[in-house]
């Protein structure tokens, strides 16, 4: 029997606010109050379940506007746990199974995810993610869509800054250049692009304080920052001699509080950072709702919270 690959379970944050227009044309933040997110919680309860055979119901998912909710849990008066189901179709493909999927058949993965009513009244999103599958845009649209003041509502993505990566311990970079740069051996380029990785010998290697000297401090800066240090890193290693403009995406492989982290330093400002958590995923390849959720809290309280209150 070939052994599945454990894919990474991790978390991306958000908060929703509420916003409205003053007299004078300015915004002025509304906080959410205790009563509406009671009623939100009220509303997600008593969604209108989604019928598999009816083409209607299908088509909802295929929208992706609206994501099945289940194992709705209010915690406590501030927070809500659950789990809602991502959906995903158009791409045909082959199972070993069932055979042929068709592109209209629509498939659904659960993720699972906790809410936070703050103090000062945002709405704190905590969302699962494993490996590369996930979604906030559908259970945003989701939340938002069963708020009364949904026109009000507002989305915020959470990029935390290199302070998070600050006890990192760098194992491998992956740098993706254009092969337009000449390599150092003189081969000529071939066009396209090409991916180096180089990985630490061991624990007091040279690369790792580079790394955590040099590149993991521009976390969340300007791409072009990023780009120029990455340059000037690949430049020392006697690889490949790159220009500035030719660095493409930077991965680096990490060790934090010993669990294993992947930092994408070129990810996209407009979605919020993933962070890594450990929890063990069931036969079926995901992990539970309970643990997941505790999980997610605890970067809440431990990362998010105490730096977005601050702002």
């Amino acid at each position: 029997m070939v052994r599945r690959k454990k894919e990474e379970v991790s978390a991306s944050f958000h908060f929703l606010l509420r916003a409205t227009t003053g007299a004078r044309g300015n915004q002025i933040i509304v906080p959410i109050s205790i009563t509406e997110f009671e009623a939100l919680f009220k509303k997600m309860q008593s969604q209108r379940e989604f019928d598999k055979t009816n083409e209607a119901d299908i088509d909802r998912l295929r929208l992706r506007n609206e994501a099945p909710l289940s194992n709705l849990k209010m915690e406590n008066p501030r927070i809500i746990t659950g789990t809602f189901l991502a959906s995903y179709w158009g791409h045909a493909y082959d199972n070993t199974h069932k055979g042929r999927i068709s592109a209209d058949s629509v498939n659904l993965r659960p993720f699972h995810f906790v809410l936070y009513l703050a103090e000062g009244g945002r709405l704190y999103v905590g969302c699962q993610y494993l490996g590369l599958y996930g979604g906030y845009e559908p259970l945003k649209k989701t939340l938002t869509g069963m708020m009364p003041v949904s026109k009000e509502i507002q989305s915020r993505s959470i990029r935390l800054g290199a302070s998070y990566y600050r006890n990192a311990q760098p194992k491998e970079i992956r740098v993706d250049i254009a092969n337009r740069s000449r390599s150092l051996t003189s081969r000529s380029s071939t066009g396209g692009k090409m991916m180096i990785a180089l990985s630490r010998a061991d624990k007091d290697d040279p690369m790792v304080e580079r790394v955590r000297s040099h590149i993991l401090p521009l976390f969340g800066k300007k791409q072009g920052d990023i780009k120029k240090a990455v340059a000037a890193f690949m430049n020392q290693s006697e690889v490949v001699a790159i220009a500035d403009e030719d660095v493409l995406n930077c991965t680096v492989l990490a060790e934090m509080n010993g669990k294993q982290a992947t930092i994408h330093m070129f990810e996209n400002g407009l979605h919020a950072t993933k962070f890594p958590i450990n929890v063990p995923v069931d036969e079926e390849g995901h992990p539970a709702n309970k643990e997941t959720c505790k999980a997610i809290l605890d970067v809440l309280n431990s990362h998010v919270i105490q730096v977005m209150e601050d702002v």
